[in-house]
Formats: structure tokens, C-alpha cells, sequence
């Protein structure tokens, strides 16, 4: 039930901040790889920063923290043409910008452990950052979105994955169709949103797999394939969002 739900931010209380945190290290730990991309180290600065862009939604009934959203302030002097490195650049531009007046926000993530998916708490979480950013008098907060199932199409190119819709006329993408419920406008595409440059090794430890040749692999979660190069003995990871208004 929605009514035994209590919305939040972390500015509420500490006790609040530290189990949003510890939830969602949980949720992303499968895509911890995703924390090593150059902007990750200005991350928890920033959620420290600005505690009341965080949003925690807390179960009454059971007193503790099963969802939370992500957003940072900043200052882009052109908010109608961002840029393709997404969620990289919106963390880079957040810490650039803290002395400056925001005129943007920015949702980072939303995260909702398995145990309580099929709640219907993203869409509350989605609807939360607007309703806070809409109070900030900063519009609509964009956002660099995963399209989560785009792991299973690597082959696709994202301007196309993204506006696949299924035969009742919805998007495929039920995290894209999550956005579009919820009231979010595609804007356009961020082909290098999260891009993670390490040795082979690092992807080795964190795949599983040995790689002997030079060449395009899958990893679990990864919404692109990491290319190997053994001659350079590095990996690269870039990763495709979609940005949403």
C-alpha cells in the first residue's frame, strides 16, 4: 500500500542518509564496475553536499529505507543541448559548478532493492524528484536513463533500441516506459555516458572470464560489450543512456 509510505530526503537525519547508502550499495553491487568511470570520485562528495536532493522512501510499516533517488544542482549555460557524456558529465559539472547559482538538476540514479520491485516505487521515487526539483523553482530534472534491457540487445544501436514499442504501443524498455509513465520526455541520447578505461585485468576480476584474444565481450549488467585490447593490455567500457526531460 502507497499510503505506508513515508518520502524523505537525506537532510532529514543522518540515521536516514546512512541506510539509503548502505541500501544502495547493495542494489548496484552486480555493477560495481560502473563506479570506477573518472567523475565517480566527486559522487559521494556531492551526496553529502546536497542532502536535500536525496530522496529516501521509507516503509512506515517496517521502519526502514526501500527506495531512493539521486539528483545534484548544477550551472550548463545551454540545458537544451546536453551533452553525450551523460551521467559522467553531470557529476563533473555538478563539482565544477557548486559555487554557482543551479539552474538544472540532474537525477543520477533510483534504486529499488529486488525484494520490493513491482511496488510501484520507482514511479513514486520518478515522481518525487520532480515534485522536489518543481519546489526548487528548476523545472523538470533531466535525466541520463539505462535502458536496462539493452543488455540483451548489444547488437543495437541505442537511437533504435530506444524507441522500440511493443504491439499495446509502449515502449519496450521497461525502465525507458517507467520514464514515459511517469510523465518524462525523451530529449535526445548520450552515446558515452559512463566511460571506464582499466586493464585487462580489472575486467577479468570482474567478469569472471579469462580473455585470451583482443575483442568485444559482454558483462552482466553492462548495457555495451567491453572491448579488450591485449596489445594495449586495457579495457574500455562506454556505455549508452538516454536522456529524459
Amino acid at each position: 500500500m502507497m499510503d505506508n509510505l513515508l518520502i524523505t530526503t537525506f537532510a532529514e537525519s543522518g540515521k536516514v542518509a546512512n541506510a539509503a547508502d548502505e541500501m544502495e550499495k547493495a542494489v548496484w553491487s552486480r555493477m560495481g564496475f560502473l563506479n570506477f568511470s573518472d567523475p565517480f570520485v566527486h559522487y559521494f562528495d556531492l551526496m553529502e553536499r546536497y542532502p536535500e536532493y536525496q530522496i529516501a522512501v521509507i516503509d512506515r510499516d517496517r521502519d526502514y529505507v526501500v527506495a531512493t533517488g539521486n539528483l545534484v544542482p548544477m550551472f550548463y549555460d545551454d540545458p537544451s543541448n546536453l551533452p553525450e557524456r551523460g551521467w559522467d558529465w553531470a557529476l563533473q559539472c555538478a563539482a565544477e559548478t557548486t559555487s554557482c547559482a543551479p539552474n538544472m538538476v540532474v537525477g543520477l540514479s533510483v534504486s529499488v532493492p529486488d525484494a520490493h520491485r513491482n511496488r510501484g516505487l520507482a514511479r513514486v521515487v520518478l515522481g518525487a524528484m520532480r515534485n522536489l526539483v518543481e519546489s526548487k523553482g528548476l523545472g523538470k530534472p533531466f535525466l541520463p536513463v539505462r535502458p536496462t534491457m539493452l543488455e540483451q540487445h548489444l547488437d543495437m544501436d541505442i537511437a533504435d533500441y530506444a524507441i522500440l514499442r511493443r504491439e499495446d504501443g509502449r515502449l519496450y524498455d521497461p525502465w525507458l516506459r517507467s520514464h514515459e509513465r511517469a510523465g518524462g520526455r525523451m530529449v535526445s541520447f548520450c552515446r558515452k555516458s559512463m566511460v571506464i578505461e582499466k586493464p585487462v585485468g580489472f575486467w577479468e576480476a570482474w567478469s569472471g572470464q579469462l580473455y585470451e584474444r583482443s575483442g568485444n565481450y559482454p558483462i552482466a549488467g553492462g548495457l555495451a560489450p567491453v572491448a579488450i585490447d591485449l596489445e594495449r593490455g586495457m579495457g574500455s567500457y562506454v556505455e549508452p543512456n538516454v536522456w529524459y526531460n
